[in-house]
């Protein structure tokens, strides 16, 4: 993690963790004593895969594709789609000119970050 990012990602867990501990002490609390603590043992389990997941979230690769080597780019121009067979399913791969090699399916280049990632990955920071 570079030292950009560093201060968002710092600021978003400060406050997670706020906003989490100031929900169990106040609102929790009156839940407990009115309701049922197993209410407040729901909403903790809840909690704990909501603070799980932002921190796949937030440590994660984003699944970025390495760009192609700078001796391809040239003259040459690689035709816009390529068919490839991939186990036997006939899969239609579209050439990314900026990165220079053609995107696998569920790829898409970020402008971001100005890699190709993985539709499926979800890029936060």
């Amino acid at each position: 993690m570079s030292s950009t990012e560093i201060l968002p990602a710092t600021c978003a867990w400060m406050m997670l963790l706020l906003f989490s501990g100031l929900y169990y002490v106040f609102p929790g609390f009156f839940l407990a004593e009115t309701y049922n603590i197993f209410i407040l043992m729901a909403h903790a389990i809840l909690n704990i895969f909501v603070i799980s997941n932002f921190a796949a979230a937030t440590f994660m690769d984003p699944g970025t594709y390495a760009k192609g080597k700078d001796e391809d780019k040239g003259e040459f121009r690689c035709p816009l789609y390529h068919n490839v067979d991939i186990n036997g399913i006939i899969v239609r791969m579209k050439w990314c000119s900026t990165c220079q090699f053609y995107r696998p399916p569920r790829c898409s280049h970020c402008s971001v970050c100005d890699h190709c990632i993985d539709v499926s990955e979800i890029q936060l920071l």
